[in-house]
């Protein structure tokens, strides 16, 4: 019912010029968003592309025909890029079809024709498309950091999607899965497979499972849906401040919209609660068991975005997150600005305020800087509520002039307390995973990656990355010195008024990674990786810290898990 009220409101409120999308979104796992990064930096678009993920399939083939049809894109590319742009095409061939786009002639190949094995149904009046969906997983894990374990883990499912005219549209996906060790799997910590909602815990195998949904309705002016699903905001690649995909998904409620260079995206969304915090008053006897509830937990999130020129794009975003509580009217509304509005109901929620800027000075290189305010005081700059995270990243396509070869690289430092909350029920979170960038505070992160596509089917990759935490102490007695290194611990009253960067037990991890993948046609993935991570005052074997080194291999086989 909160739902239905929230989609009225919604439509009620709104009044934004736009042309309605009802297609569903394209899983942010994609590898189609790699694609369009490298033609946003190459300046093949005729806008910046959105930073606001993930796109409809309309948007993503919106895009794609632009740099089809940009004759200086076609004279630059590469034989792979032509050919990977061509497969794409192919993979949205009935929105290529709806913008006017005739499709492209089908691949003949063995591996396209096992593609084509989907089945798939359109006329006039509606479209519907079924795939099965597969992962299977092999991990090796060595060394003296963490656990020496051998893991299997096993994915398996379906989606399903289509429209219902101009004004509907539809997506689900739904999978079971099991992970296998040669270690006995007792809490959620010893579950490798991220990210994970609730897990049944059978001895040395852990049962899982999620679905996604989304139902779209789109008007003239505006687009909104209900969804169960992941967001991305901002440009970084490694994660983001503000929205990253890492988390489980969440339910939420959207409204999107965009005019011109501006564009607009206003989210009401239902979290869960860490597992530790249970609402005591709704502690139930039934039939002898004891039914215990965690307490309520919201997001209300909106983000602006504006292309300024093709080669400059801002965002600004702002998110209230509240628990203990009835939704909040107040947030309900597009045009609510919430910083204000948490102010009126009494200051008691975590509000948090991000900035970024991208810039492409020249065709091939992207450069951005992105801030997250945590609790702003603006009058008092000093203030111990005043907590902020910062990340700059570069993006250089056809790196040191070689084709299809790709250079990222990123730092984020992020402040002590950052994503926490005075209330520990309005911490940054969702489930036990940050909804920010993956570190979480009192960190800070380099990350580079070169990549190279030696054709449509075969890629490599080489990433180097350097973390350090400042972790809260925990002392022998039980007791805990918080220095600001868990978003989920927020500041207590006997906690000293100040912060200091990288206080408290410090770990250093430096990762080396080699990556390896063959796509034979789109959805089908089959991947290698090794990580070499070492690690300087880390948890070891046998519950002591110290330096050590950990090998990571592992190998995919993935079949429409997105």
């Amino acid at each position: 019912m909160k739902s239905v009220f929230l989609l009225l409101a919604v439509l009620t409120l709104s009044r934004i010029v736009h042309a309605g999308d009802n297609t569903p979104d394209v899983p942010l796992a994609r590898t189609i968003y790699r694609t369009l990064d490298r033609y946003d930096v190459h300046g093949w678009l005729d806008s910046a592309a959105p930073q606001t993920r993930p796109y409809t399939r309309l948007e993503a083939a919106r895009l794609l025909i632009q740099v089809l049809r940009n004759g200086d894109a076609q004279a630059a590319m590469s034989a792979t890029e032509r050919a990977i742009l061509r497969r794409h095409l192919a993979s949205f061939s009935t929105e290529a079809a709806r913008l006017g786009h005739a499709p492209p002639v089908p691949e003949t190949g063995a591996f396209e024709r096992l593609a084509g094995a989907r089945y798939s149904w359109g006329d006039t009046s509606a479209t519907v498309a079924v795939d099965a969906l597969f992962r299977q997983r092999l991990i090796l894990l060595r060394g003296e950091v963490g656990a020496r374990e051998t893991v299997s883990q096993t994915h398996v499912g379906a989606i399903v999607r289509g429209t219902v005219g101009d004004r509907i549209g539809f997506r689900a996906r739904h999978y079971e899965a099991r992970e296998w060790s040669t270690r006995p799997r007792l809490t959620r910590a010893d579950v490798l497979a991220r990210p994970i909602e609730r897990v049944q815990f059978k001895g040395k195998a852990a049962d899982f499972r999620e679905a996604t949904w989304q139902l779209v309705w789109a008007a003239r002016r505006f687009a909104v849906d209900a969804a169960k699903g992941s967001l991305d905001w901002g440009p970084g690649r490694s994660g983001n401040l503000f929205m990253a995909p890492f988390a489980p998904t969440f339910g939420m409620a959207r409204f999107r919209t965009a005019y011109r260079r501006v564009r607009f995206i206003h989210v009401l969304g239902f979290l869960e609660a860490d597992a530790g915090l249970v609402d005591r008053s709704r502690t139930r006897f039934d039939n002898g068991h004891r039914r215990t509830f965690l307490r309520s937990k919201a997001i209300a999130a909106h983000r602006v975005e504006v292309d300024v020129s093709p080669r400059v794009r801002l965002g600004f975003q702002e998110a209230v997150i509240f628990g203990d509580r009835d939704f909040e009217f107040l947030y309900a509304s597009p045009v609510s600005v919430l910083t204000a509005a948490q102010m009126a109901v009494g200051d008691r929620d975590n509000l948090a305020v991000g900035l970024d800027i991208s810039l492409r000075p020249v065709n091939g290189i992207q450069t951005y800087l992105a801030f997250f305010m945590d609790d702003m005081r603006k009058f008092s700059p000093g203030d111990f509520s005043n907590k902020f995270a910062a990340q700059a990243g570069v993006f250089w396509v056809d790196a040191f002039g070689l084709p299809d070869t790709d250079l990222r690289a990123e730092f984020v430092h992020i402040e002590p307390f950052v994503y926490s909350h005075r209330f520990n029920i309005n911490a940054y979170t969702h489930f036990d995973a940050l909804l920010g960038y993956p570190t979480g505070p009192n960190s800070d992160r380099y990350w580079a990656r070169l990549t190279h596509r030696f054709s449509p089917s075969v890629s490599a990759a080489l990433s180097l990355e350097g973390t350090r935490f400042g972790r809260n102490v925990e002392h022998a007695d039980g007791t805990l010195t918080n220095v600001g290194g868990d978003a989920r611990q927020g500041r207590r009253p006997e906690d000293p008024a100040v912060r200091e960067f990288m206080s408290g037990t410090v770990e250093k991890r430096t990762r080396v990674g080699v990556d390896f993948v063959l796509e034979p046609f789109s959805d089908l993935l089959l991947s290698t990786t090794y990580r070499l991570t070492r690690g300087s005052n880390v948890p070891l074997q046998g519950g002591r810290r110290g330096d050590g080194s950990n090998h990571d291999w592992r190998l995919t086989l993935d079949l429409n898990i997105f």
